[in-house]
């Protein structure tokens, strides 16, 4: 990898989490950061512990929902740094809820962000890319995008359909010399959870599942204690990023996550779903 390879790297949703952590991990190893956020004050915490860790961030308000906004701020940012030269794409949120309760606006707006965001920022830069024979996109997916949970369907499809993406533009991009991997975290510990939109089916009115709700919430604050630093993903993204040669797509983080697609792969479907159902409801 020479020099420039691999120096310039756009992290979307960096005001918090996975997206804070590897725009500060990858800013202090000499990369140029650009770090994204829908709101600009959001970014303003990163750019001081940036300062303070002696480096810099380059933040940028962008909502990554919205084709006006990226058509109007990715072109000016690929012309001040020549060219993006990789890409994480890392927002993301999630709407808790059984499906039935899940309202076709929850879900559509939960696609919007964890899905079409993604395949709207990597249209953005990839002509860059592609004219120049290299790059990289890290598209932060989740063990949630191998395995279904109960109460997150609209996240486990989101991320299965980042998957499907993904594996599809490698093997598109494979002879473009631009590469594609997918990171997928277990339980990390961030803002994440909190930061979940609740579906009608998890409000005050009782619901036949509302007492499977109730033990599943329980069960994830206990699961929340064993969460992983998010600087590990860091260390895999960034792992990614410098290999020398092209990487592996599927990059799982956290012994949940590699336990869990073992258990999906390896156990007869229904011995999985049973197990799956006890450690998450009953």
């Amino acid at each position: 990898m020479s020099k420039r390879q691999g120096r310039t790297v756009l992290i979307t949703g960096a005001s918090s989490g996975i997206g804070r952590a590897t725009a500060l991990f990858l800013a202090a190893r000499g990369y140029s950061v650009i770090g994204t956020s829908r709101s600009l004050g959001r970014l303003e915490s990163l750019q001081i512990e940036a300062g303070n860790q002696g480096t810099s961030v380059t933040c940028v308000e962008l909502d990554i929902n919205s084709d006006k906004a990226v058509d109007a701020v990715l072109p000016r940012l690929i012309e001040e740094h020549g060219v993006i030269d990789v890409l994480v794409n890392n927002a993301g949120y999630a709407v808790l809820g059984p499906v039935e309760h899940t309202s076709m606006a929850d879900l559509k707006s939960e696609f919007e962000t964890n899905f079409f965001a993604v395949v709207r920022l990597i249209k953005a830069v990839l002509p860059g890319m592609i004219r120049e024979g290299r790059g990289t996109i890290v598209n932060v997916g989740s063990v949630l995008g191998r395995l279904g949970t109960p109460f997150n369907s609209a996240y486990v499809s989101s991320k299965f359909a980042v998957e499907g993406l993904s594996e599809s533009l490698r093997v598109e991009l494979w002879p473009l010399g631009v590469r594609v991997a997918v990171v997928e975290p277990g339980a990390v510990r961030t803002n994440f959870h909190r930061n979940q939109v609740v579906s009608e089916g998890v409000g005050a009115d009782r619901t036949a599942y509302s007492p499977f709700v109730d033990r599943f919430k329980t069960r994830h604050a206990r699961f929340e204690k064993l969460a992983a630093d998010p600087v590990k993903v860091s260390k895999v993204i960034h792992k990614i990023i410098r290999a020398r040669r092209r990487p592996a797509l599927r990059h799982p983080v956290g012994p949940d996550a590699r336990l869990g697609m073992l258990g999906a792969r390896l156990m007869p479907e229904r011995l999985f779903q049973m197990l799956l159902s006890r450690a998450t409801m009953r």
